[in-house]
């Protein structure tokens, strides 16, 4: 909509805008493009501040955003003073524009910057109505800046097939952020099919992700199709792709470039026609420069990447997320909790939350059994996470190494900087494997490194 009392700036526009693939709806005063308003709906509104009458644009924008808060509008003025600038920003307006209009590349570039906001802005409306609406078991909660991102990617990627990337700590929602991608995407009436590719062997993976022909092992009594078969015309997860052998990144790396292939002991193409989501927990592009992931494999499969921060990095959304839980729990348990007592948000505020969103549901979970009254308390939630997290000592590190340095010297050490390197290494590896309960896929997570690069630091075999 373009609204100024002069019809040579009316018509001037309307001949730039149709030129730029718009339409125009013409209003020659603010009266006017309040009415319009009222029946229309514009992507994007274009206003002159003067304009004859009792109304100039300032006081029209106020009525506009009364009417549609949402409204993109750009203010037009021939006076470009600091003071006319503050006012059309503080009403609400997205930009201005000086009169004349002496470069039209530039009215272009701030026409297409709104549109695009604008767009944006629909996409995150749409995305909150159709994830926590129609998918409300399965939501994604946060207002925080870093998931509002994360939102418009979702938006982004609905409408095309491109082959995404998610990747955050265990616990942070990748397959959530997939979900939402498949089920606002056209795909949403085929099947959205996971795989957890870490928990799987070689040969088990192989056979789960293509299928196998009757009699191509010895267990292979029947013929079975693979989830690439099942996923067909839908989405396929490939969940904690980062822990794949390097005969399996060859493999999938064939398959994602032909779009076909065989089930095991098989010798016929497939064609593969799913959509590619993977996630990890791991830094793929580290990986890729310690030589355990293929560089070629990773970039194919980041055509678009998502990193879902770690909750610790997003505290402003576990008021959110505790209601949301809360909210769960009630339905699932028939419970009537209407809230945590203050103390119990004081500890989650300030907890460190290694397990993420899912370490927090859980205690929810847990409280919500205990809880018989309309508040979970203190003692409803486990001890460990009363706990204030220890703090590393800097100083205590510090003195263990300068003992070990002074006992090495004391020995006639002819090796000390590799012995004291060797020591540190390996305390990081024992707390990483205490931390993680000797489950050395856990513990290769914490320490940023692969497993078998774990497994030569605590020499062992790399088939062990």
């Amino acid at each position: 909509m373009v609204v100024d009392d002069e019809k040579s700036v009316c018509w001037a526009f309307e001949q730039f805008l149709k030129d730029e693939g718009h339409e125009s709806i013409i209003a020659s005063n603010a009266k006017e493009a309040i009415e319009k308003l009222k029946s229309e709906t514009p992507d994007l509104v274009i206003m002159d501040i003067r304009m004859p009458g009792n109304m100039d644009g300032l006081s029209a924008l106020e009525e506009m955003k009364k009417i549609d808060p949402s409204i993109y509008v750009i203010m037009m003025t021939a006076f470009g003073t600091m003071q006319t600038a503050i006012k059309a920003m503080q009403a609400g307006a997205y930009d201005y524009i000086l009169k004349p209009f002496d470069d039209l590349d530039q009215v272009k570039l701030i026409i297409d910057r709104a549109l695009k906001a604008h767009k944006q802005t629909q996409e995150l409306d749409y995305l909150r109505s159709e994830i926590m609406g129609k998918y409300q078991k399965d939501n994604i909660i946060g207002n925080n800046p870093k998931m509002q991102e994360i939102y418009k990617l979702i938006g982004i990627l609905t409408t095309n097939d491109i082959t995404v990337l998610i990747e955050g700590e265990t616990g942070v929602g990748k397959e959530l952020v997939a979900k939402a991608i498949h089920y606002n995407s056209d795909r949403k009436d085929k099947p959205f099919v996971t795989v957890n590719c870490a928990g799987l062997t070689e040969t088990l993976l192989e056979s789960e992700l293509f299928g196998h022909e009757k009699g191509s092992f010895t267990s292979a009594i029947t013929q079975k199709e693979g989830k690439f078969e099942i996923a067909q015309d839908g989405t396929i997860l490939l969940d904690e792709i980062g822990d794949i052998s390097h005969k399996m990144q060859t493999t999938l790396l064939r398959v994602l470039d032909e779009r076909t292939f065989e089930r095991v002991g098989g010798n016929k193409p497939i064609k593969m026609n799913a959509r590619i989501i993977a996630s990890t927990n791991k830094d793929l592009e580290q990986q890729v420069k310690e030589g355990n992931f293929r560089a070629d494999l990773y970039y194919r499969l980041r055509v678009m990447r998502i990193h879902i921060p770690p909750l610790r990095e997003r505290k402003d959304d576990i008021p959110l997320l505790v209601r949301h839980f809360i909210g769960m729990a009630n339905e699932n348990l028939d419970k009537d909790i209407k809230d945590v007592d203050p103390k119990v948000m004081e500890i989650f505020l300030t907890h460190n939350w290694q397990g993420n969103v899912r370490e927090l549901e859980n205690i929810i979970k847990s409280s919500a059994v205990i809880c018989k009254g309309s508040f979970i308390l203190p003692e409803h939630i486990p001890e460990s996470i009363k706990r204030p997290v220890q703090q590393f000592s800097y100083k205590e590190l510090d003195y263990a190494i300068s003992n070990v340095f002074r006992e090495k010297i004391a020995l006639g050490s002819k090796n000390l900087y590799e012995e004291i390197i060797n020591y540190v290494e390996n305390s990081l590896v024992n707390m990483a494997l205490n931390e993680a309960d000797q489950n050395q896929v856990k513990a290769s997570s914490i320490l940023g490194i692969s497993r078998t690069t774990l497994r030569k630091k605590m020499n062992l075999p790399d088939n062990d």
